[in-house]
């Protein structure tokens, strides 16, 4: 659990780093199952002739990059939620996410239906944004904790994040549409504001869905990997009517968690159904200009 220092740092200034909490053998099962994606990529990449090598001998900072260079959309399976499989959906539960999850959220714990897998390209960035920008505003009121897990060792060189502290008890700030979907006015977050949080593999930081952030230019020829996933107190507004998360800790009754991956898919597949039948009902805060 998160003691009363982090609880309030957290509180104070809208983010909170967590060094040295994964082991090599907790991040291994997504770090594989990410590389067989990219084994799928390459191997389909290959026989369509749009590239000339596997580079199965790249390590795993480095192969995606070397595809990519060729074959930009090879990128592209990870870096939407469509990608759902076993090893992600165990690690989502991780105990010592949801441990010190639950020490800001409570027991009953929800897995937020917004998350990320982030293999930032070379040259590649994140435009200044609150996720909450994101979501409808009956999400405004729930603390959404974004968990942000780095596979690889983040730097300012290789385009770390960057939070804006003490900004989140501001509220939703105004968003454009822009490139890369809503962004925050360069100018309402001077780069002044912008404190840079390059954190080693292992390591976790936390901030809130008000906190304005973004990533610097990943200036390498390397992937800069991780994962944004995101929790909140089951039963509360999530700003995502039209796609459900799971319960991934339930304290009051256990009964309620999702088994499975499967179970998971098929409850987002459901809830899709049934959104799609509502075309009309908004998805965003702001509209999407044409």
């Amino acid at each position: 659990m998160l003691n009363d220092s982090q609880i309030a740092a957290f509180k104070e200034e809208g983010y909170l780093i967590i060094e040295n909490l994964f082991t090599a053998d907790d991040l291994r099962p997504v770090k594989d199952e990410f590389s067989a994606v990219v084994e799928v990529q390459a191997q389909q990449l290959y026989q369509d002739g749009r590239v000339n090598s596997l580079y199965e001998n790249e390590s795993f900072e480095r192969r995606l990059a070397k595809i990519a260079a060729a074959a930009p959309e090879a990128a592209s399976a990870l870096q939407t939620r469509a990608h759902k499989d076993e090893g992600l959906f165990q690690f989502m539960k991780h105990p010592k996410i949801l441990d010190r999850v639950e020490s800001l959220v409570g027991p009953d714990i929800l897995c937020h239906p917004s998350y990320n897998i982030h293999p930032r390209l070379p040259g590649g960035y994140t435009s200044p944004h609150q996720d909450a920008g994101y979501y409808l505003p009956d999400g405004d009121e729930t603390l959404i904790l974004a968990c942000l897990i780095p596979l690889v060792d983040t730097t300012i060189e290789n385009g770390c994040i960057w939070v804006a502290p003490r900004r989140h008890k501001e509220g939703v700030l105004r968003h454009l549409w822009g490139e890369g979907g809503l962004n925050i006015p360069l100018e309402d977050v001077s780069e002044a504001e912008r404190q840079p949080l390059p954190t080693k593999v292992g390591s976790m930081v936390m901030f809130s869905s008000m906190t304005p952030h973004g990533s610097r230019v990943n200036h390498t020829d390397t992937i800069r990997w991780s994962m944004d996933l995101r929790y909140q107190a089951l039963g509360k507004p999530t700003g995502r009517w039209y796609v459900p998360g799971f319960v991934a800790r339930s304290r009051s009754n256990p009964e309620l968690e999702t088994p499975n991956c499967q179970a998971w898919v098929t409850e987002v597949e459901r809830v899709d159904r049934n959104a799609s039948r509502y075309p009309e009902w908004p998805r965003y805060r702001w509209p999407q200009t044409p």
